[in-house]
C-alpha cells in the first residue's frame, strides 16, 4: 500500500509540480480534445511545443522496472500504446508534434551505471515505439534523465519519513552524487538509506512518455468524439491506470572491440606498417603490428625490414582504454644501412627477442572508433648478421652475431576500431 501511495505522489507531483503560468497554456487549448484522447496526449500551441511544461504539468505513462532490468517484452499495454500512437497519426483532426520518452533509474547503486542504464531505459521505450508505429526520428525526443533527484525530494516533501528534513537539506547542499548518498547513509547508521531504498527509490526506477500534439488548427466543432483506444479513468492521477510493465532481466551489455592500426614514428622513417589488435577478454587484448618496407631511402641509406612483434596487453581498467603493460615478442628480417659505416644484413636467421613495454591509450572521437595511443617496451634481441661495404656491390668484410639490450617497441600510433557486442554465457 505504501508503494503505491507513494507512485500517487510522485506521478502527481509531476503533473501538479510545474513551472508557474502552465495551466494557462493548458487553458489555451479547447477542452474537447481530452475527450478524445488519454490525458497524458497534450496538445499545445505551436509556439509551445518546446516548452518544459510538455513534461512537469502533463500526464506520463510510466514504465516500472525492477532492479537493473530495461529490457521490454510486448505486452497488452504497450500494444493499446503502439494502437494509440498510430491512430493519432491517421487522425486528420490532429498533428503529431512528437513522442518525448524519458529514462531515469533509482539512486543507489553506482552513478556511471545509474546514468547508463537511464541510456537503457529511454532507449528500450523509445526503440519499441519506433519500430511498432514507424515514427521517424524527428518525432522522437529521448532523454537520459539519470538519477531522479528531483522526484525523490518532490515525494519526500509530501509524506511523513524518518530524517525527511536532514534527507532534504543534503540533496539541496551537496551537489556531488556520490558524496550525497555518502552522506544521506551516514545518517543513523544507514537506516534511513535503507528505508529508502525499500520504499521511496523503487518507483523511480522507470521510462516514462509524453504524447505531443499541436494544438494549432484544431478541428473540433464539427467531428464527434472518437472511440478511445486505451480507456484511462479521470481519476486525480490518470496515468496509474496503466500497470507496471515488468521487463526482463539482462546484464548490462559489453562491446568487445578490434581495430587496425599504423605506428606513425614508423611512418616518419618511411616504413610502412599496419597493425590489427584484438580484445580477448574485459582487460587483455593481443596487439600484432606488421613492418614491411622493401625499398630504398637513397642508394645508400635503406631500412628494409619484414618484422612482427605481436604482444599480450593487460589493461588496468577496460580493454582498449588508459593504461596498460605487455608482453611482446619479435621476429624481424633486416637489411639496413643508416651511415657509411656499413650495411648490415640478416644471413637468413631472422633477429628474434622479447620484452616489456607500458602503454596509454585515449580516444579522439565521440564515438570512440578513433584512438591515439603511446607505448614504450625495453627487452633484448638476438640476431646474425653479415656486414657489407656501403657502395653498389660493396664486398663483405665481417660476420658475425650479437645481442641487443635496450629499447625493443616505441610508438604513437592512431587506429581505428570497431565493436561487437560481447556474449554473455550466464
Amino acid at each position: 500500500m505504501r508503494c503505491a501511495f507513494l507512485m500517487i505522489i510522485l506521478f502527481c507531483s509531476l503533473l501538479f509540480g510545474g513551472i508557474a503560468g502552465a495551466q494557462n497554456v493548458k487553458d489555451s487549448v479547447p477542452d474537447i480534445v481530452y475527450k478524445w484522447y488519454p490525458k497524458y496526449v497534450t496538445f499545445l500551441p505551436g509556439d509551445k511545443l518546446d516548452s518544459v511544461l510538455v513534461y512537469a504539468n502533463t500526464d506520463l505513462v510510466p514504465v516500472i522496472y525492477k532492479v537493473n532490468k530495461y529490457d521490454l517484452k510486448g505486452s497488452p499495454q504497450l500494444d493499446s500504446i503502439v494502437n494509440l500512437i498510430n491512430q493519432i497519426k491517421s487522425d486528420s483532426r490532429v498533428e503529431l508534434a512528437y513522442v518525448w520518452v524519458g529514462g531515469s533509474a533509482s539512486p543507489e547503486g553506482p552513478v556511471a551505471w545509474n546514468k547508463k542504464l537511464g541510456d537503457y531505459r529511454s532507449a528500450a521505450l523509445s526503440n519499441f515505439l519506433r519500430s511498432k508505429t514507424d515514427l521517424p526520428d524527428e518525432q522522437l525526443r529521448v532523454e537520459n534523465l539519470g538519477e531522479d533527484w528531483y522526484s525523490v525530494t518532490r515525494t519526500l516533501e509530501k509524506i511523513d519519513f524518518p530524517n525527511k528534513e536532514k534527507i532534504l537539506d543534503i540533496i539541496e547542499s551537496e551537489p556531488d552524487w556520490n558524496s550525497r548518498k555518502n552522506k544521506i547513509r551516514a545518517i543513523d547508521n544507514g537506516q534511513t538509506w535503507r528505508r529508502l531504498v525499500r520504499e521511496i527509490f523503487p518507483v523511480f526506477r522507470n521510462s516514462r512518455m509524453v504524447i505531443v500534439c499541436s494544438a494549432d488548427g484544431l478541428k473540433y466543432r464539427t467531428h464527434k468524439s472518437v472511440p478511445l483506444v486505451l480507456q484511462v479513468p479521470d481519476t486525480v492521477c490518470p496515468m496509474l491506470s496503466i500497470p507496471m510493465i515488468e521487463t526482463k532481466l539482462r546484464p548490462q551489455p559489453e562491446n568487445r572491440f578490434w581495430s587496425v592500426k599504423t605506428n606513425t614514428l614508423f611512418l616518419a622513417a618511411l616504413v610502412a606498417n599496419v597493425g590489427v589488435e584484438v580484445e580477448l577478454w574485459k582487460k587483455w587484448s593481443l596487439d600484432v603490428p606488421v613492418w614491411y618496407s622493401p625499398y630504398n631511402i637513397t642508394s645508400t641509406r635503406k631500412i628494409r625490414l619484414m618484422a612482427v612483434q605481436p604482444e599480450i596487453r593487460h589493461w588496468l581498467k577496460k580493454a582498449g582504454e588508459g593504461h596498460f603493460f605487455g608482453l611482446h615478442t619479435h621476429v624481424a628480417g633486416f637489411n639496413v644501412a643508416i651511415n657509411d659505416n656499413g650495411r648490415y644484413q640478416d644471413p637468413n636467421h631472422a633477429l628474434w627477442g622479447m620484452g616489456l613495454s607500458y602503454g596509454y591509450a585515449t580516444h579522439i572521437s565521440k564515438n570512440k572508433r578513433w584512438s591515439l595511443e603511446f607505448n614504450l617496451g625495453v627487452g633484448f634481441a638476438e640476431y646474425d648478421y653479415d656486414a657489407y661495404r656501403n657502395w653498389a656491390n660493396g664486398p663483405k668484410f665481417r660476420s658475425g652475431s650479437d645481442w641487443y639490450w635496450g629499447i625493443t617497441r616505441a610508438g604513437i600510433s592512431i587506429s581505428y576500431k570497431w565493436y561487437k557486442e560481447r556474449k554473455n554465457k550466464n
